[in-house]
């Protein structure tokens, strides 16, 4: 009996360490929206890094977690909003202050809310009646469009290190955005 008591206390410590790299409790942050884009610097950045992660032995760089939040008011609206998650992105060299970093990381979210627009675009151009199973399945293709073109933009720009592709994503993601303009607002009411 003792033993299993110290197994299941040493799991529980355990799971609570690696629970707080996901989200760093001790100084939480509620996530920000991406109309607050302009107010984020990498102060916000308050999430832990992994022991010994680094990008290719380098540790000058950020990870940035932004993601979107779907709510649903059957029959009359749906809401798209992009938010970017302070306790979970990191800085992973706290004396490294520098505005491509944070540039580079915030054209991340960036290209979420564009994906975010995607699927307003979506949404708001449906015919049929809108459900919970399909708002699952646009999230799902739309999520998949995000992923691969964010791992697309670091492998192009190796993470903001090749400069030319930098700018040349910087050009295209606000272009994108910018395209769908019509589509920036969260709620969208649906037809009736």
């Amino acid at each position: 009996m003792k033993i299993n008591i110290i197994i299941l206390s040493v799991a529980l410590l355990i799971l609570s360490f690696c629970a707080l790299f996901e989200n760093n409790y001790f100084e939480y942050a509620a996530p920000i929206p991406y109309s607050n884009l302009k107010s984020i610097t990498l102060s916000n950045f308050k999430g832990l890094k992994l022991p010994g992660e680094s990008l290719d032995g380098m540790g000058d760089f950020a990870f940035i977690k932004s993601n979107r939040v779907v709510q649903y008011i059957p029959g009359q609206s749906v809401t798209i909003t992009t938010l970017f998650y302070p306790c979970r992105s990191y800085v992973f060299n706290r004396d490294l202050w520098n505005n491509d970093l944070l540039t580079h990381e915030l054209y991340h979210m960036r290209i979420t809310e564009y994906c975010s627009r995607l699927f307003r675009q979506e949404v708001a151009g449906y015919k049929g009646d809108i459900t919970d199973f399909l708002l699952d399945d646009w999230q799902l293709k739309y999520h998949n469009i995000e992923r691969d073109m964010q791992l697309q933009y670091d492998d192009d720009s190796y993470h903001s290190y090749v400069l030319s592709q930098q700018l040349k994503w910087e050009r295209k993601v606000d272009s994108c955005l910018q395209s769908l303009i019509k589509y920036s607002n969260p709620l969208v009411v649906l037809k009736k």
